[in-house]
Order: C-alpha cells, then structure tokens, then sequence
C-alpha cells in the first residue's frame, strides 16, 4: 500500500514538472520530444486535473466553411455528468482510461452531432497513436510533427501536415501552485473526407493538462485565406462580464514566418444580439485590434462534477478584421475571407 501511494504521488510530481517546463518553454521553441510526450501521454491528475486532447478543422472553401471539432476529455474523479449523462472515469490500465470524446460537423449547411460517448481510450506513446471511439465509431488520432492523420471510421478521414506552407507548433503555460495549465498547439494544413465530401483546409490540434477549477473565458481562432490566422483567449469574472484578465493575442503570417503578439492586452469582448455578432478589441501599448465576427452554428456542451461548466462553440466568419502594429494598418484587404470558431465558456468552480 506504500508502495502504491509513493508511486501514485510520484506521477502526479511529473504532471507538475510537464505543465512547469510547459509554462517555461518560449512558444515555438518546443522540440518534438516534449510535443510528442504531451500529445501521447496520459497523465496522472491530482484533485482539481484535467486533462483533453481538442482537435479542429476548418475548411477553406464555401460562403459558410464546413468544419468539424473533436474532443477527448477526462478529469479526476470517479465520474461526471457530460451533457446530462452520467460517464465514469478510471483508469483500466496503464495508459488505458475511461474518457468522454464527443464532436460536430457542419458541412455547410447543417451541425452533425456525432454524439457523447463514454470510451475507453488507449495511448500508446512508443507508436504514437492515440484509440478511441466515438457513438460506435472507431477514433484514431496518430503522427508526429508534421505528419499526422485523424480517422473516425465511416466519418473522417484526414490526412494532416505541410501542404499548403501552413507549419507551426507552440507550447504554453501557466504555473501558479498548486495551480497549473500546460498545452501544445499544432497547426497545420488537412486534406481527406469528411462525410463523404472532399475536405481541404487547416488543422488545429491541441492538448491540454490542467490543475484548475472551472471558471468563465473567452476563446477564439480565425483562419484567413492568405496565410493569416489570429488567435485570443480571455479569463472572464463572470458569465456577463465584458472586460478580460490574463488575456492574450496572437496574429500569425505563415507565408513570411512572423508572429505579432499582444502581451496580456487590455481587451473586451461583447456580444451583438442582432445578427448574432461577437466584437473583440484589444489593445496593447502602440498595438490594438478590432474584430467582429459573425457565427452561422452553434454546439453547447456541459459539464458537472467537481464544478460544473458550460461550453459554446460557435462556427463564425470574420465580417471586420483591424490590426494596427508598428505604425501599419492590417484589414480584410490583406488578410483575405476568413473562418473560425468562438468559445463562450461559463460555469462554477464548485
């Protein structure tokens, strides 16, 4: 029984020490090893852990780009409510544990939800490859940068990497004991089916490895035509709360290799109940933008047990795009149509 616990105590010391070398790593200074140790691991979580693998895809084409999202999540616990339904969690075997995965696509023209299911999950990390399943599906996530593919049997089946100049990987990290938040960012150009419809566009794979509790934010990334995509994230006070803290924004140009950062940017975040529009500004010393985007679906999730919180993703397209850095005006002009999705995320910690 000691034994047992020193062991146990042991990997939940090495989830800390990933999200610490995580928090300290310099964004795209991340080397594969740690990226594949991240991507195909499957940790021990203390009280208040969480950990997910997110998985997004954004078509090019289309006056309403399809898209699709994939999910892998677990937290500590025995078991919680997703969605209504009640999913255990545990651990089978080494690297083998009881998870939720649930997803949607929108083709188009209408939201496919593929469900919430309560399946068991392998990773395998010397293979590197990722077994799930998904409402009967088989789900098969495997690669290493920048090769991978994502297969949902009878649904999905992509081809994931360099394709189109679309190449980049970051690690990040918050780390404030006993709290913590580590995760990687994969983006990269996809090609395949979905559903039976040629798919060419992005991919944004991420994992993630949380000791926090549930609280409110914002989300979102916009993928543009020439080569561009942003990217922003804000911590709310509360469900309404407008102003932002601990936020960032990130402005990419993928053609010439060059990030624009805002660097916990005083930021708000509204929403426009006509027409169903979202207005994020930022501004950061000399730099500021201004987006407004416009969604055309929507996917509600929620979640309960050892807090509880609600997710809603939103299809948008960017209708103004203004980025003012180092004295030079960036618009829709430059950065061409976009497609995105936008995260409302509220909830309780307890």
């Amino acid at each position: 029984m000691i034994r047992q616990r020193y062991e146990a105590m042991k990997k939940v010391g090495e989830t800390y020490s990933l999200i610490r070398e995580l928090s300290s790593t310099d964004g795209s200074d991340v080397g594969e090893p740690v990226l594949d140790r991240v991507m195909y691991g499957a940790e021990a979580l203390p009280p208040l852990g969480k950990e997910y693998w997110w998985l997004l895809f954004f078509a090019r084409d289309g006056e309403k780009p399809m898209q699709l999202m994939l999910t892998i999540f677990r937290k500590h616990g025995r078991k919680m409510l997703f969605n209504d339904k009640e999913m255990m969690l545990g651990e089978v075997k080494e690297n083998m544990f009881q998870a939720v995965t649930a997803g949607w696509i929108y083709d188009g023209e209408t939201l496919h939800d593929l469900g919430d299911t309560n399946a068991t999950t392998e990773v395998r990390s010397e293979e590197k490859t990722v077994f799930s399943d998904i409402s009967g599906r088989k789900m098969i996530l495997g690669g290493t940068f920048p090769n991978y593919r994502l297969q949902v049997h009878g649904a999905i089946d992509l081809h994931i990497g360099d394709m189109n100049g679309i190449a980049d990987k970051t690690a990040q990290g918050v780390f404030i004991p006993p709290f913590g938040v580590g995760w990687v960012d994969i983006f990269l150009d996809a090609r395949g089916t979905v559903l039976e419809k040629t798919f060419r566009g992005t991919a944004h794979l991420q994992k993630v490895i949380g000791i926090t509790p549930f609280g409110p934010f914002h989300w979102g990334r916009i993928v543009f035509e020439n080569g561009f995509s942003t990217e922003f994230f804000g911590i709310k006070t509360g469900k309404e709360s407008r102003r932002h803290f601990r936020t960032s924004l990130t402005f990419r140009d993928f053609r010439n290799d060059k990030v624009v950062t805002f660097d916990n940017p005083i930021m708000q975040i509204q929403k426009k109940e006509e027409g169903g529009r979202w207005i994020v500004q930022a501004r950061d010393n000399d730099k500021e933008a201004r987006i407004v985007l416009v969604s055309y679906s929507e996917k509600r999730y929620a979640i309960k047990g050892g807090g509880s919180q609600i997710y809603i993703e939103y299809a948008v397209i960017p209708e103004e795009f203004h980025l003012k850095v180092d004295g030079r005006v960036i618009d829709m002009n430059d950065v061409g149509k976009g497609v995105g999705t936008f995260e409302d995320a509220y909830g309780s910690p307890v």
